[in-house]
């Protein structure tokens, strides 16, 4: 088949049969493939929020999301260390200890970033689907900061800072 042929096909082709074969080509690492599906993507102008505004709402998304994911794997691996540990487990003390640590220094990273982020952490808690408040402040003074160093670095990869 002609190349003209072809980029008359790729035209056809829908956005999402488009993007497919564009992923698909990638993973083959067909870049002329992936450079002809991509030069026959329908152009279009649109009127759209600020670039800023939008960059912002996708990065706290994705910080929703994370914080989301990493307090519930968290807290998930803590309840079953918990759970071993009241089984007789003496390895499982310390497992639970080490997430313990790992919790109270999460919420101490994702409380640094809001306010770091000028973002309510409440609002960022509710949105993941988290309770806000179940460590208290007390505790948060006894966080690790090398993990909570970790977590906050994560997180402001997240915000693009």
């Amino acid at each position: 088949m002609k190349p003209s042929q072809v980029n008359k096909l790729y035209s056809k082709l829908t956005p999402h049969e488009q993007a497919a074969l564009v992923i698909e080509a990638a993973a083959r690492l067909d870049e002329s493939e992936a450079n002809a599906i991509i030069e026959q993507i329908e152009r279009k102008h649109y009127l759209a929020a600020h670039s800023d505004y939008t960059q912002r709402i996708h990065a706290l998304t994705a910080l929703i999301g994370q914080y989301g994911i990493e307090y519930f794997k968290i807290r998930t691996l803590m309840l079953l260390s918990c759970e071993y540990a009241d089984r007789g487990n003496q390895q499982a003390d310390e497992v639970a200890l080490r997430f313990l640590a790992k919790c109270v220094a999460l919420e101490l990273a994702i409380v640094e970033v809001c306010n770091r982020l000028k973002v309510d952490v409440k609002s960022i808690k509710t949105m993941a689907g988290c309770p806000d408040d179940d460590v208290k402040p007390e505790v948060l003074e006894q966080a690790d900061l090398a993990l909570v160093k970790q977590y906050a670095d994560m997180f402001l990869g997240f915000a693009n800072l």
